[in-house]
């Protein structure tokens, strides 16, 4: 299991959204840029063991901007994960665990998604987005679900900031990575949760 993340890292983030004042962002076609927290936007998958039991796993360090114009619904977004700081527990954060093996962290230090197609909601809230994802060296098609997304001025620090979670599922087998299948499973559930604010 991941180390547990600082109190704060768990909680303030949802603790900021509850209290964020509602606003709309930006100009009637104007595209505002924002830059990811990067605290508070990490990314967590999981994974079925041995077919018996749901295992985690985390990445300590993300960055990325988002392009985003509610206005005429349009928008475009860059995240990118060091691979190097995989965490899956206790031993995980050796250069030859299965996990580094499976990432291929020395060859592939990056992974990352774009995307240009923001998908959009009855409010102009964001939904949902279809990309590009980049793993082991192979990019694949990737749609990716937008949940609780938000725009508004943080009263914690009078900054204007957006915020969701992304989910989606990935087939690493997609990508080439096929070791330790079925053991490990082939579908992987991701999670991340963006906090971004403008530059």
């Amino acid at each position: 299991m991941p180390r547990r993340p600082h109190a704060w890292t768990r909680t303030g983030g949802l603790w900021a959204l509850g209290a964020l004042a509602v606003a709309s962002p930006g100009l009637a076609g104007v595209a505002e840029h924002y830059t990811l927290d990067r605290v508070h936007s990490l990314p967590e998958f999981r994974f079925t063991h041995a077919g018996l039991t749901t295992q985690t796993g985390r990445f300590d360090a993300a960055r990325g901007t988002i392009e985003l114009d509610t206005v005429a619904r349009s928008g475009r977004v860059h995240y990118e994960i060091d691979t190097a700081s995989l965490d899956m527990g206790f031993g995980t954060e050796r250069p030859d665990s299965p996990g580094y093996r499976l990432f291929d962290v020395r060859r592939f230090p990056k992974i990352t998604f774009d995307s240009d197609r923001l998908l959009f909601g009855p409010k102009a809230e964001v939904v949902g987005a279809q990309g590009t994802l980049r793993l082991l060296g192979i990019s694949r098609p990737q749609r990716v679900r937008v949940e609780h997304f938000r725009c508004a001025v943080n009263p914690m620090n009078a900054r204007q900031m957006c915020a969701g979670e992304i989910n989606a599922i990935v087939k690493r087998s997609a990508f080439g990575m096929l070791d330790y299948i079925p053991a490990i499973s082939d579908e992987i559930r991701i999670r991340v949760p963006v906090e971004a604010y403008r530059d």
